[in-house]
């Protein structure tokens, strides 16, 4: 097998031949023919065009002369020069199949990798060729080389560089690998000095790495280059976000330390890239075009809570305005009271009393602690008429829209949620297009039925397009394992891995109890036992008291009959027949499949 010739043109040039370096290239103007060839190998090139190239400035026979010598001179500094220059009398060509490698071809062969992979939605695919086209680029293409020709191919490698460096620090920022994306900003930065997106997104970064120190730092680099190169202050966008981090404080520390280790939210956020991508996407929305909903849905215990949390805790980190809240099943008649949450999280304390005392008191309809700090407040009349609850909500709106821009709300468990605050949620939405707001809600969408007020808030919100809902689904196989092994802080074997993910399904609460509750020890008889066969009971296999009660309150919503086919069904096994059901139920054929269809 022949040795392979490895050619480096971007940030220097070297060669090697069967892993020994080769030094007699060693003058300018050989290493720029060479480099030319190698980068228009696809076609041969005229002897006559190459020649005008290098030499634009001499007469046509000392260029062909000056060609043919230096032609020479790189044939001989080459090993078997032949297998690699094919020289015909009126062209030249760097021989395709020839046994060579070229930086810039892999180079840009990783950037199509990536290319694809965007398309495809293969995230670590596309991260892995974005990082190995980045490590590629050493530099610009051929430094030492002035000749015109090569400047075009220079500044289209170092745009492809660029952008490269731009989207993997975007796409680690979206996998919340923030410690991994800040060098590739800050390589990014280095490329242009002027450049504030940057230095914003670097700001960002170390926000998100709870650095506010570092973030703060950034900022005065920024305003220190910008006057020393341009003799101006930062743009309002990097002031504005300046301001943020500097006054950080209350609502989002107060926010991050509410994570006790024995939480979901304690937890890392396992899987869930596309659900995250499009939360950030819901995100842009709000701020760039009008106040946007995004509507996390799924079954109890699939994770809506914990995604939820994963946008507060990287909002929060960046000095966004934070206020969150949960609506309870038995407090459903409760007129307002998420609103009333809301505005009594430690984000609207500074922000509430400033408003005009007309608005102040019509938001003491339900913050009567603001009668008592200003007794000069006028008593809010009894609302009689519809003028009166307009201005009622336009009050509450103005409360909510006077904190610092931009604002995210949290309100959990919508399925629970009053028809007051769902009806002045939408006016909420429509009241300032130009702010920049983004409501988050988790909703259990199969508790709602056809008449919740809800879906009527869905329905008006998918025709203004201000709503995006996020179908939630199980974690795969992979996934269960990834947070199991977080919970046990240990490795599970194939065996315990494939159990625990046919018992839970995926459902993260259910893994993270089975295995908080001790049930390891379980899962290892069980999968240590013959296929078919069960392992002995024993008191840890009992329900944690966390899946036995989202079980119990899921089966409490059905008929009668509905719950009779699930306990007969939940004796058979995990797999049974409508005809043993019959054989062993009561009920009637009719009311048996009337049960069967309701529980599926």
């Amino acid at each position: 097998m022949s040795p392979i010739l490895h050619i480096k043109l971007l940030g220097d040039f070297g060669l090697a031949y069967g892993g020994e370096p080769i030094t007699r290239v060693d003058t300018a103007r050989m290493q720029a023919l060479l480099a030319y060839l190698v980068l228009h190998a696809e076609a041969p090139q005229q002897r006559q065009y190459l020649a005008f190239r290098f030499w634009p400035d001499s007469t046509e026979k000392q260029a062909h002369t000056n060609l043919r010598q230096l032609l020479h001179n790189l044939r001989r500094a080459l090993p078997r020069a032949d297998h690699f220059i094919e020289a015909g009398t009126r062209t030249l060509q760097w021989r395709p199949e020839a046994p060579s490698t070229l930086d810039v071809a892999r180079f840009e062969q990783a950037l199509g990798r990536a290319e694809r992979a965007e398309k495809k939605g293969t995230f670590e695919v596309r991260r892995h060729a974005l990082e190995e086209a980045i490590g590629l680029y050493k530099g610009d293409l051929l430094p030492g080389c002035y000749d015109a020709w090569i400047e075009p191919e220079r500044e289209r490698l170092r745009q492809r560089y660029l952008a490269a460096l731009e989207g993997l620090v975007q796409l680690l920022g979206q996998q919340r690998a923030y410690r991994q994306a800040i060098p590739y900003a800050r390589r990014l930065l280095q490329e242009d000095l002027l450049r504030e997106t940057t230095y914003r997104t670097l700001m960002r970064l170390h926000a998100l790495e709870s650095d506010r120190a570092s973030a703060l730092r950034v900022y005065h680099d920024c305003a220190t280059m910008l006057a020393q190169e341009l003799g101006v202050e930062p743009d309002p966008a990097t002031r504005h976000l300046h301001e943020r981090l500097l006054n950080l404080q209350g609502p989002a520390e107060e926010h991050l330390a509410q994570r006790p280790a024995g939480t979901m939210s304690a937890l890392p956020l396992v899987g869930r890239q596309r659900e995250w991508e499009r939360l950030r996407a819901a995100w842009d929305t709000a701020t760039h075009e009008r106040p946007h909903l995004a509507l996390i849905v799924g079954e109890a215990g699939i994770g809506k809570t914990r995604l939820a949390e994963e946008l507060l805790t990287w909002f929060a980190r960046q000095g966004g305005t934070v206020a969150r809240t949960r609506c309870y099943a038995a407090e459903g008649r409760l007129a307002l009271a998420p609103v009333t949450d809301w505005l009594r999280a430690e984000a609207f304390r500074a922000s509430v009393p400033k408003l005009d005392a007309l608005w102040r008191a019509e938001v003491a309809r339900i913050l009567p602690e603001l009668l008592t700090a200003a007794p000069s407040l006028p008593t809010p009349e009894p609302l009689r008429e519809h003028w009166q609850r307009q201005r009622f909500f336009e009050a509450l709106a103005r409360a909510v829209l006077t904190a610092p821009p931009p604002i995210l709300l949290l309100i959990d468990d919508l399925q629970w949620c009053d028809p007051d605050t769902l009806e002045w949620l939408r006016y909420l939405l429509r009241f300032d297009p130009t702010s920049s707001l983004l409501l988050l809600g988790t909703v259990r969408i199969d508790e709602v039925d056809a008449d919740h007020p809800l879906r009527a808030l869905l329905l008006n919100l998918h025709r203004t397009g201000q709503v995006t809902e996020i179908p939630l689904g199980p974690l795969d196989a992979s996934e269960t394992t990834m947070l199991a092994e977080h919970v046990a802080d240990g490795a599970l074997d194939a065996r315990q891995a494939a159990h625990l993910y046919r018992e839970t399904e995926g459902n993260p609460l259910f893994v993270v109890e089975s295995v908080r509750a001790g049930q390891m020890a379980t899962i290892e008889d069980a999968a240590r036992a013959p296929s078919g066969s069960v392992p002995p009971s024993s008191p840890s296999e009992a329900l944690p008291p966390k899946v036995h009660a989202v079980l119990t309150a899921r089966l409490a919503q059905c008929s009668p009959s509905a719950r009779e086919v699930a306990h007969l069904a939940a004796v058979a096994g995990r797999a049974f027949t409508s005809s043993l059901l019959a054989q062993a139920s009561e009920l009637d054929e009719d009311q048996l499949m009337q049960g069967l269809d309701e529980l599926w």
